[in-house]
């Protein structure tokens, strides 16, 4: 039987192949699914999902959602300027993961980052990311 974060995987891959298109630098190995959103009359985002562990991540512009909107979801707010940083060294590492350094927008941009626990939180999130909801 999967796990719940098996499930909530599963059910954000079969929504977000069916509802966006694959990024045009596709997908990274088995940890990185990346695409991009349409919306109604409006700009296009940038969202991908990371599978580290046994939690999903879901990461999106943030133009996709306002902040206390983001907030109230138990999303992270993430600043582009905080993307490439000094380590301990001095040396400058990049502070996301690693699929995000492809994309156009969520390279470096200001982002959302959300980890949710269930299927009904990650089925709130998308429908907010949309503009089919707003809470």
């Amino acid at each position: 039987m999967s796990t719940e974060s098996d499930l909530i995987k599963d059910h954000a891959v079969d929504w977000l192949d069916r509802e966006a298109v694959v990024h045009r630098k596709g997908h990274q190995n088995v940890q990185a699914r990346r695409y991009v959103l349409t919306r109604a009359g409006e700009q296009s985002i940038e969202i991908m999902i990371i599978v580290k562990g046994t939690h999903l991540q879901l990461w999106c512009e943030t133009g996709a959602i306002d902040r206390m909107t983001g907030a109230s979801l138990g999303g992270e707010f993430r600043h582009g300027s905080e993307t490439y940083q000094p380590d301990k060294n001095g040396k400058i590492q990049y502070g996301r993961h690693s699929g995000l350094k492809v994309m156009d927008k969520l390279h470096r941009g200001d982002a959302w980052r959300f980890v949710p626990k269930t299927i009904g939180e990650l089925d709130r999130i998308l429908d907010v990311v949309t503009g089919r909801t707003v809470t």
